[in-house]
């Protein structure tokens, strides 16, 4: 081993709390690269092999009824490879287990299988059998949730009809590997379910004989990304069908949720390891610029026995290296038992066939790179700074700095008012400007950190109050397969338990302004509505005008429509008759696109009288007035959904909070590693730097407390400064998250409570806190009368 060398592990040897303080910055930083590009590959692998698997659709076509024989001719369409018919209906579940109605959606498959777009893959029993009829492929959430396997008996509410089927597999599909139901941002198979089921069987239960409701179909590569031509041209050629929707596959809502999230996952795996490279890279530098000071007689020496530039340089930026090494390495290991933890959190979520952590080599050897380039980076300058010295000046202890006043003094009826210790303090702050300059860096980064995730934790917490609490505030919402008079509505009334019945009626359109257009569900409220009331982002409500439309803010935006403009709204549905309606007034909403109007005036722009296709329930609370009503309600043959606000909140307080939770404490733990790792470093430095200053107020009689005192003060001058001028970048942090959230199914809102700035110092104080009580062991252990022997 080199002479160089065996110095270097000497010095490591002997800097190993601060070499460790470093190293876990760096170590984080490569953790966090690690796992959270590895989950962005993990869940894009297998969403890509899943499609492949189960040929997904490039669009799916809802028409009213169209025979099959006229769908060949479609394929003469430039740019249309291959096309499925399928039938669709939602319906109702009834099982004998459960109390309450269950929702479902019945799709159908061939009698015998196929290669079939948006294919199942099969977890248990086996496809279709030729000895019944009523065979039924459940998916497999669902059954797991229920018991439910092969060989059993279900019952399901189709088409009016109480039909009983056969379980002979469960299966999923690439169409629903994020698994919601109409109205909902989170998976609940507990409540929703897909069934498959023998297309000659869908035919006979939905009278479709010969015929389909659904067209499902895949494009060329070339045309894939921009498919608007070619569904314009599908709609136009079914037209006389009834098309009532046509949603190209960035539009689906599983596809588009998870597509999101592995978007969102790109940017964190961008912003979290920047943020601790930098810092670590600072704080090396630091400590690389407090070792060559401490060495200049070393180098000097060096350089006079005939070492050259080159060889110094080298070494001391070997020991950067050193760091790089070891927190690369370390940053791996953790990274990757933190990529099999969180591909296993997203197994909660997404429904794949093979979703796990895939060991990318590439992506390790660039973890290894970014992680030495930091580590060099940080120590290059001051690796640099030995290269300056000249051998004969060099072997000269290095004279001591300079005084003077710093700029606080010129304020002297503040400066006047200190005490000697302040002064110290100050002083110490102030002429140390890189170190100083380095510890409040790091502590703005973590105070960012801290304040971006407790204000998501906010926002997500808001979010379910606004839409739960503020805007929907039903128990219990009811959906009819068809459009009903107001004799549903009394029938509704007179159901066990209910309190308050009011009617809905959701008419699906396609809204025009000019060049911008986007589908939409307009929503018809009564004149008296107390169970939907959309509001303001001040929570104050907003009544639904008696004429024209009110939007939700983010459609409005979509379609450059404020207060006055006049849209076009064409029905999916019935005649389809183009009308021109103003907007009135626009609201918010963090979920999904929102468009009001009054019943009865919806009810006349689609020619009906009064027309309701819903009704939304205040209950009874007590449990047997719930009782009786379940079992009533699951005896409806005109029941299409049945949806509780309880369950709803249950469920994305069980899923999104809890989740979050996990995300916050990630959070804090790696903004701790910036407090904790940052303040010890600087504090250690500056004592190592002072220790004949620390063993002169020991002289004159200042106890070892005292001392450590004066220490803590510097930290805590820099940590609560740091932690203030935090707060605006972790504001632009979360609302840079929000606009990378913002779409049109779901939004963060963006608030920011007083307590995040509380929650974030005091958290902030417990880690300076924490780092301190090293450094105030370093200072007891600190043999002054041996510093104060120190040569001149």
């Amino acid at each position: 081993m080199k002479v160089l060398d065996r110095k270097l592990l000497r010095e490591a040897k002997a800097s190993k709390g601060l070499i460790l303080a470093i190293t876990s910055l760096v170590a984080v930083g490569v953790m966090c690269f690690i796992y959270m590009r590895s989950a962005h590959r993990n869940l894009t692998m297998a969403k890509d092999q899943y499609y492949a698997q189960c040929r997904m659709a490039d669009f799916w076509i809802d028409v009213k009824k169209v025979p099959i024989a006229e769908l060949p001719e479609l394929l003469e369409i430039p740019g249309l490879t291959e096309i499925q018919p399928r039938i669709q209906f939602f319906a109702t579940v009834d099982l004998e287990r459960v109390k309450y109605p269950l929702n479902g959606y019945v799709l159908s498959l061939p009698d015998d299988r196929q290669n079939v777009i948006n294919d199942v893959v099969l977890k248990r029993g086996s496809y279709f059998t030729e000895r019944r009829r009523n065979e039924v492929l459940v998916n497999d959430a669902f059954a797991r949730k229920h018991g439910l396997h092969p060989g059993q008996w279900i019952h399901l509410i189709l088409n009016n009809r109480r039909e009983e089927l056969f379980v002979v597999g469960t299966a999923i599909s690439s169409e629903f590997v994020y698994l919601v139901s109409p109205g909902s941002i989170t998976p609940d198979p507990e409540r929703f379910g897909v069934f498959y089921i023998k297309h000659s069987y869908a035919e006979e239960v939905f009278d479709m004989d010969g015929a389909c409701n659904q067209v499902v179909g895949l494009l060329s590569p070339e045309v894939r990304e921009r498919p608007d031509e070619i569904l314009r041209q599908i709609e136009n050629k079914l037209d006389s069908y009834g098309v009532f929707s046509k949603v190209p596959r960035k539009d689906q809502p599983s596809s588009r949720f998870l597509n999101d999230e592995i978007r969102g996952l790109g940017v964190f795996a961008t912003i979290m390891p920047v943020i601790f490279l930098a810092v670590a890279a600072l704080v090396l530098n630091v400590l690389m610029a407090r070792l060559i000071d401490q060495q200049r007689v070393i180098v000097g020496t060096l350089k006079g026995l005939g070492y050259s530039n080159l060889q110094i340089f080298g070494h001391f930026t070997k020991f950067g290296g050193l760091i790089g090494l070891i927190g690369g390495l370390l940053g791996c290991f953790f990274g990757y038992r933190m990529s099999i933890f969180i591909t296993e959190l997203y197994k909660q979520f997404f429904e794949f066939p093979n979703l796990s952590n895939q060991v990318s080599v590439p992506l390790y050897v660039t973890a290894m790179i970014i992680s030495l380039l930091c580590a060099l980076i940080g120590s290059a300058q001051g690796a640099y700074a030995a290269l300056k010295l000249r051998p004969a000046e060099a072997m000269r202890p290095k004279p001591p700095r300079q005084g003077g006043n710093i700029w606080l003094e010129r304020f002297p009826r503040f400066w006047n008012r200190l005490s000697f210790g302040w002064r110290m303090v100050l002083r110490n702050v102030i002429r140390n400007r890189l170190r100083s300059s380095v510890g409040l860096f790091a502590a703005i980064m973590g105070a960012a950190l801290l304040s971006t995730g407790f204000t998501l934790q906010y926002c997500v917490r808001y979010l379910i109050d606004f839409q739960f609490e503020m805007i929907s505030c039903s128990d219990i919402d009811l959906t009819f397969k068809d459009e009903r008079g107001p004799d549903a509505l009394d029938e509704s009334r007179r159901l066990p338990g209910v309190d308050r019945a009011e009617p809905t009626l959701d008419v699906a359109c396609e809204l025009f302004n000019g060049p911008h257009h986007r589908k939409a569900g307009i929503t018809g409220l009564a004149s008296d509505a107390r169970l939907t009331l959309p509001r303001d982002l001040d929570g104050n409500i907003i009544r639904v005008p008696k004429t024209g439309l009110l939007l939700t803010r983010k459609i409005a935006d979509l379609l450059n429509a404020t207060v006055g403009t006049t849209i076009t709204i064409v029905p999916t549905k019935g005649l389809r008759t183009p009308r021109d309606v103003p907007v009135v007034a626009i609201s918010d909403s963090y979920i999904g696109l929102g468009v009001y109007a009054k019943i009865d005036y919806l009810s006349g722009l689609i020619d009906e009288e009064l027309a309701m296709t819903g009704v939304q329930l205040e209950m009874d609370p007590r449990t047997s007035a719930y009782d009786r009503f379940y079992t009533e309600i699951k005896q409806l043959p005109a029941l299409q959904a049945f949806n509780e606000r309880a369950s709803n909140i249950k469920n994305l307080m069980e899923t999104l909070i809890n989740t979050q939770d996990i995300f916050i404490g990630l959070i804090t733990l790696f903004a701790g590693v910036i407090f904790f790792s940052s303040l010890l470093n600087t504090s250690l430095i500056g004592l190592a730097e002072r220790r004949r200053e620390v063993a002169t107020l020991r002289v004159l009689g200042y106890s070892q407390w005292q001392v450590g005192g004066y220490f803590l003060r510097e930290s805590m001058i820099l940590n609560i400064l740091g932690t203030l001028l935090g707060q605006p970048l972790g504001y632009l942090l979360v609302r840079y998250l929000t606009v990378v959230y913002d779409t049109e199914m779901f939004r963060f809102p963006m608030i920011w409570p007083a307590s995040v700035t509380i929650k974030t110092l005091l958290l902030g104080t417990a880690f300076a806190l924490a780092a301190h009580v090293f450094v105030q062991r370093e200072i007891n252990k600190m043999d002054w009368r041996e510093a104060l022997n120190v040569k001149e």
